[in-house]
């Protein structure tokens, strides 16, 4: 056997093995996973950019139920807050008028109400109940928040956003509620919904109250469209 010419062919073969696993000049992949081949594993933001549509909008529905117009108020508030996440698409209805395409189409869905006898209105109770129930809407996922009214101080607000987050949990979505921070920027906490106290002792709906809805809406929006990445 030559050993020159067995040194020769095992050079050739190791020659085309490095060829092989370089890249060709202008041929290079592009886009968000091109390093990837270099040794730098795509991030989560990398295969965002690569699966999720450019543009892509989530909607937002918010249906409450309201006698006096304190409660639409607050829900008119709650939409302003959700207009400021990019692509999200507010839709702004009386409970009684929402249908089930509105509902499945829906990626968030806020609910509000006044308090009646520290609960959720009755009329509001059968519809939301009829949701399930009657329509088999599958809320499964949908990002969800909730907000109420009631003229005193301790009249059972609370109680009627916790009742309507609990529906909401017993649908399988995913609840959140409106973010706060100090002004020196150290601490960062959440509440369980939007209120506010409509009279007698403070009557109508005032600025910080309008400011806790749209802070729900927004919180809520910014839910969804992390939920549809």
């Amino acid at each position: 056997m030559n050993p020159n010419k067995t040194m020769s062919t095992t050079i050739r073969a190791w020659l085309l093995v490095v060829c092989c696993c370089l890249p060709v000049a202008g041929c290079q992949q592009q886009g968000p996973l091109a390093d990837s081949q270099y040794g730098r594993q795509p991030t989560r933001q990398d295969l965002a950019d690569v699966v999720r549509p450019k543009n892509q909008t989530v909607d937002v529905l918010i249906a409450y139920d309201s006698m006096t117009g304190n409660t639409e108020r607050m829900a008119q508030a709650v939409a302003q807050g959700a207009r400021r996440v990019p692509g999200a698409v507010p839709l702004l209805k009386k409970v009684s008028e929402v249908t089930k395409e509105d509902l499945e189409a829906a990626d968030a869905i806020v609910l509000g109400c006044p308090t009646y006898y520290a609960n959720i209105p009755g009329r509001m109770k059968i519809v939301i109940d009829d949701w399930s129930w009657k329509m088999k809407v599958d809320f499964t996922d949908k990002a969800g928040g909730a907000f109420a009214t009631g003229g005193g101080q301790m009249g059972g607000k609370e109680h009627v956003v916790i009742s309507l987050l609990l529906f909401m949990i017993n649908n399988r979505m995913i609840v959140a509620g409106p973010l706060y921070q100090d002004e020196e920027g150290d601490d960062l906490w959440a509440e369980t919904g939007a209120g506010a106290m409509t009279g007698p002792i403070d009557m109508g709906i005032g600025v910080k109250e309008l400011d806790s809805a749209t802070r729900l809406g927004e919180r809520i929006a910014h839910l969804a469209v992390k939920l549809k990445e």
